[in-house]
């Protein structure tokens, strides 16, 4: 007789794979569907122009059950591993940029699908849309850093908001790549808006 399966403690930090069953069954469902999206969603919460309180961001993300304070269960389990992450990014970026990996769903034949990321990170940045505006500027130079980012976003009627890629195999050749400029975007977006984020700390001194 084999041995008993050990069953993880009540409010024991979830591993990313059950975060992602997890997230994934949730009725009302969260903001985001897996644990993809919610590596976007935090990433963008770590290297964004301001500092979001978690009580915010956390409810923001996971409706009525991500109040902090009634966390328990799966949810207070879930929670630990989401801020287990949140620290993972905000740790690696600070220390070894160069190395920062977001977690892209994959297809079956092993292809990223970096969409859920994406909208996963557009969904942090509305937030605090008046923030995020100086890098929506197209007018700026430093808008180039979230091109790669809102390339694999849609609106909320499901079309690109950057509009339709170039037809033909450049097009479809370009959709296919440009993710894999998002670990180098995301040191520099955090780089871009560090002196924001110093200044409003100084101010609440």
């Amino acid at each position: 007789m084999g041995q008993p399966r050990r069953r993880r403690p009540a409010g024991s930090t979830m591993s990313l794979e059950h975060l992602d069953e997890w997230l994934d069954t949730l009725q009302p469902k969260a903001r985001v569907d897996g644990v993809s999206m919610m590596d976007g969603y935090l990433t963008a919460i770590v290297v964004g122009p301001c500092s979001i309180p978690p009580d915010e961001w956390f409810v923001d993300l996971l409706g009525a059950r991500g109040r902090i304070a009634t966390a328990a269960g799966k949810t207070l389990a879930a929670m630990t591993a989401i801020v287990a992450r949140f620290n993972a990014i905000s740790a690696g970026l600070s220390a070894t940029p160069d190395k920062h990996a977001p977690i892209f769903e994959k297809a079956g034949n092993g292809m990223a699908l970096p969409q859920p990321w994406c909208m996963g990170f557009l969904g942090a940045m509305r937030l605090r849309s008046d923030a995020w505006q100086p890098l929506l500027d197209l007018g700026r130079i430093d808008h180039g850093l979230l091109l790669p980012i809102l390339l694999y976003c849609t609106d909320p009627l499901g079309q690109p908001m950057l509009g339709p890629t170039r037809d033909g195999p450049e097009g479809e050749e370009f959709l296919r790549t440009a993710y894999r400029d998002i670990p180098l975007v995301i040191p520099a977006i955090r780089d871009y808006w560090m002196p924001h984020r110093i200044s409003q700390l100084e101010g609440q001194a």
